[in-house]
């Protein structure tokens, strides 16, 4: 193995006591976690689920989970984590049939879940199953996540399977991970790449993870101090949170990831202040992380979500032709070989934007159509606005669209009806009605994203004018 990668494997033969998930009461040692994850693969083998099956799980984000996680990497498993609420729901069965799942893996028995396409068995059954039998030997495996479903229904993107054998991560300084750096908080402890992709690429580094499973500002800070962490995942949401209630470690951490959904400037700005140029911005999607950006870059381009990691590359197209710099299109994807099934790896986002001179990339939001760009464009522009923490612009063909205002609420706060009326006055678009919100207060995704399904429903009920 290049003396540059590592894997939870390496950690735990160099050093077996250390801590590697740390999740309220529960924790395990890197040895622990790893001799779990072996015998969970040898368990699934012995059940007769063949090299490259997909099983999905619900045991929360924690030891337990993690093992199972790295069980699927490095035996050549498909591991679906997929929330319980989903699984409540006609969606969930459908979800996991549409990935072939094979068996549905609990932290307790199944007696009052509803009923899967597939059988379901606890973590704990599986390891007694792997008794005596030798671990599987397979090309690596791969994690299989759903949408955020901020639009409609979830939908399951399954990534490539790696051709070669697990090999672990290439440990990379600016992601402040490894095994002589300090724990990695996982404040969002959910399923979705952006939350627990910065989690498992620390956890394989050699990095403590802990995991913040009931969340507050002040918890953060708590947490990230008593454990001495160099690095934390925060969603935008959780980001203002943390802003708005002026707390952060007292020991700066080395790196703060953000991601998963747009941050207004103001509130990123605000970070800075309160954590120092330490924030480290990603963009991308359920395929994964297409471009990054660090707080001194963000800053010589206010907005931009950065440019492209190596072997992306970022195509910008207005009805199938390329545009110049700096005009909006449509966002398409060139993923690396490695992270295709088939096809020439284009993978349309949905989202539109633009990209600079020097190839960093802007994104405005989701339009198929011109009037939805306009609406793209205002949404955009309202998140600029002061005091404004969040925003989401609803748009039907006829009607005049419903913006959706997440603020501050403080003194400072101006009134930002004017300057919404005003704005989509220019981009000829029907006088808005404007819904304003507290922070936080509106219905979101568990990755932090605002529910647009959720706010489809409340622009019926809520009142005319500014609420």
């Amino acid at each position: 193995m290049k003396p540059y990668l590592c894997d939870p494997w390496a950690t735990a033969r160099t050093d077996p006591d250390r801590a590697a998930v740390i999740a309220d009461s529960e924790e395990t040692t890197y040895g622990d976690l790893t001799r779990r994850a072996d015998a969970l693969a040898q368990g699934l083998r012995a059940r007769g689920f063949p090299d490259g099956a997909t099983v999905s799980t619900d045991i929360p984000t924690g030891p337990a989970f993690f093992a199972l996680a790295l069980a699927a990497l490095r035996h050549g498993f498909g591991l679906f984590p997929i929330d319980r609420d989903l699984l409540d729901l006609p969606a969930g069965s459908a979800l996991l049939a549409s990935v072939a799942t094979v068996a549905h893996i609990t932290a307790e028995p199944w007696t009052d879940g509803p009923v899967l396409p597939c059988p379901v068995l606890t973590d704990t059954e599986l390891v007694d199953t792997a008794a005596g039998r030798p671990a599987p030997s397979t090309p690596a495996g791969r994690l299989i996540f759903a949408t955020s479903g901020t639009t409609g229904l979830p939908q399951a993107v399954a990534r490539a399977r790696p051709r070669r054998p697990y090999r672990g991560v290439a440990v990379v300084e600016r992601y402040g991970a490894g095994a002589g750096r300090g724990p990695f908080l996982m404040a969002n402890p959910t399923y979705h790449l952006g939350t627990l992709g910065p989690a498992l690429y620390a956890l394989q580094a050699g990095s403590t993870v802990v995991v913040q499973r009931s969340w507050s500002a002040a918890g953060f800070a708590e947490l990230a101090d008593r454990h001495r962490a160099d690095s934390a995942m925060l969603s935008p949401d959780r980001l203002t949170d943390v802003v708005e209630a002026g707390v952060a470690p007292r020991r700066r951490l080395h790196v703060v990831f953000h991601g998963g959904a747009a941050c207004p400037p103001a509130v990123k700005l605000a970070a800075i202040d309160l954590f120092g140029p330490v924030l480290h911005e990603y963009y991308g999607t359920s395929n994964g992380v297409v471009t990054e950006i660090t707080t001194p870059e963000w800053m010589a381009r206010p907005g931009s979500v950065g440019r492209p990691l190596p072997g992306i590359r970022i195509d910008i197209t207005r009805n199938g032709r390329p545009v110049p710099a700096g005009e909006t299109g449509d966002i398409g994807i060139r993923l690396r070989a490695a992270d295709q099934d088939q096809g020439d790896g284009v993978l349309n986002t949905g989202d539109v934007g633009h990209v600079d001179d020097t190839g960093h990339l802007f994104v405005l939001g989701r339009a198929a159509s011109p009037r939805e760009l306009r609406t793209a464009r205002l949404e955009h522009d309202i998140r600029l606005l002061p005091g404004v923490t969040d925003a989401a612009v609803l748009d039907g063909t006829d009607d005049a669209p419903v913006c959706f205002v997440e603020h501050t609420g403080t003194s400072t706060f101006r009134d930002p009806v004017p300057a919404i009326e005003a704005t989509a006055d220019l981009l000829e678009l029907p006088c808005p009605r404007v819904v304003l919100a507290a922070s936080g207060s509106l219905p979101r995704t568990p990755s932090g994203k605002l529910r647009r399904a959720d706010l489809t429903a409340l622009a019926r009920s809520a009142p005319d004018g500014r609420t």
